[in-house]
């Protein structure tokens, strides 16, 4: 439940205008296009039909944002190429994504800085002049100004799959128990931290005490802002727990109890849809915390903390779930109340900790998003929320003592992170990302009488934030 991002600036590789209709060679690069205001070339949407726009975005490491210039003289992401609406010459013809078919329209060169389309001879061009993020992409008369200024991946640089800079790293921690300063306390129950990379704020949940006939608890989405040091509601009635950020970081991912689903808040709008609503037409208990991998699979936990008075309908299972494609699938129901779910850097270790059985197990995860066989990973009681760093390193937070217990991705326990009573999550952040916010504090004895508050540490580490 985590997010930032690491800007690379990458020279200007050699675009050759060769037509073809096949991949790209070897020697093809993969990365990020940035353009005026640092902004990232994004596929709207991170949708992959014929025709959908290219625009402007604030870089987030998702799919819809990694490029691959060939020596082809295409560039393409999700499959298809970066073309020139209907093979167009106008000023001002929209630049879209298509299959790729060797023509003019899809084929670029790169003089200059400027991306200049083989077919109408006219740049590629920030509507506008302008950096917003939805900016739309366009051709236009090569000229001098910003909007025309592309920086491409270098030949020989791989995919960086997410925002984590190239090692080696060092020992994170800056001492072996290092102490968290207090932000701000004064809340009622902080859970779920996330890192929001465009905005360079904080998004947590604040829950509430039960109420109504069942006793569920509402609970609000709020916003840090690390610059102004100040707290806003950010959704009200959320109705979450844990949090993470879509990989194209458009949205948040929630676990949300009040309706005992998994759900999408829109950044821009707030609008909420639900991503899973029940499995075999069963109900969960209780959506806790959540975690999104490259490929758009969202794994959860389901304890039934929050599920207060309404009827078990998993006949007494807790459980770990994921869902792809809008497909919900088991992935565990042996777990007594699993809680804190967390991804290893490159995406093929899930980890999740048993709050009720003293242990982190570990998952190999699969190309296609499933898991294999689960294996121990480390024994530690009352685990709760938790999050991983660029080296894989796994910070798991304990409740009961209020620290996060760090480990190496062997097991090795590296050390602790004290903060206050009782820690419910962590998250990293910061615009180089090794800042760990940590949510803790003391829980309600009624009437929303909690005093949890938001905390934080400069790490050696930057941490991977999904």
């Amino acid at each position: 439940m985590k997010t930032r991002h690491v800007t690379r600036l990458l020279a200007v590789a050699a675009v050759l205008a060769a037509a073809a209709t096949g991949a790209p060679s070897a020697q093809a690069a993969t990365g990020t296009i940035t353009g005026i205001g640092g902004k990232c070339v994004d596929v709207a949407g991170g949708a992959s039909a014929n025709g959908t726009r290219v625009q402007l975005w604030s870089c987030n490491g998702g799919t819809a944002q990694q490029w691959t210039a060939g020596d082809d003289g295409t560039i393409r992401a999700l499959g298809k190429c970066l073309d020139v609406s209907g093979a167009s010459t106008l000023n001002g013809a929209k630049v879209q994504i298509y299959d790729c078919n060797g023509t003019g329209a899809q084929r670029w060169t790169a003089s200059g800085g400027q991306l200049v389309n083989a077919g109408s001879g006219k740049c590629l061009d920030a509507t506008g002049v302008s950096s917003a993020d939805g900016t739309l992409l366009q051709i236009w008369t090569c000229g001098a100004g910003a909007n025309q200024q592309w920086t491409l991946p270098t030949t020989g640089t791989p995919p960086t799959g997410g925002p984590c800079p190239s090692g080696p790293f060092d020992n994170p921690l800056p001492t072996q128990n290092p102490t968290a300063t207090k932000i701000k306390d004064g809340y009622n129950f902080l859970e779920g931290p996330v890192w929001d990379a465009a905005s360079q704020t904080l998004l947590l949940t604040d829950m509430h005490d039960g109420s109504g006939a069942q006793n569920v608890q509402p609970s609000d989405i709020l916003r840090f802002t690390p610059t102004s040091n100040t707290f806003a509601t950010f959704v009200t009635n959320s109705g979450s727990n844990g949090l993470s950020l879509s990989r194209d970081g458009k949205s948040v991912i929630a676990a949300t109890h009040d309706q005992r689903s998994v759900s999408v808040y829109d950044l821009a709008t707030k609008q909420r849809s639900t991503l899973a609503a029940s499995y075999q037409g069963h109900q969960f208990n209780s959506p806790n915390d959540v975690t999104v991998g490259a490929d758009g699979t969202v794994y959860f936990t389901d304890p039934d903390f929050q599920r207060a008075d309404r009827p078990d309908q998993m006949s007494g299972h807790t459980d770990v779930f994921r869902v792809r494609n809008g497909v919900v699938s088991l992935i565990d129901d042996s777990i007594s109340e699993p809680n804190g779910i967390e991804l290893s850097p490159d995406g093929r270790t899930l980890y999740v900790g048993g709050n009720a059985t003293g242990k982190i197990y570990k998952y190999p995860v699969n190309a296609d998003g499933s898991t294999g066989a689960r294996s121990d990973f480390v024994a530690l009681g009352g685990t709760d929320g938790g999050t991983v760093d660029c080296a894989g390193n796994v910070y798991q937070a304990t409740f009961g003592d209020g620290k996060i217990h760090v480990f190496s991705p062997a097991g090795k326990a590296l050390g602790t992170i004290s903060a206050g009573q009782n820690t419910t999550n962590a998250a990293f952040g910061g615009p180089d990302g090794r800042t760990l916010y940590i949510t803790s504090g003391s829980p309600s004895s009624g009437g929303d009488t909690g005093n949890y508050g938001l905390y934080s540490i400069r790490l050696n580490v930057p941490g991977w934030p999904y």
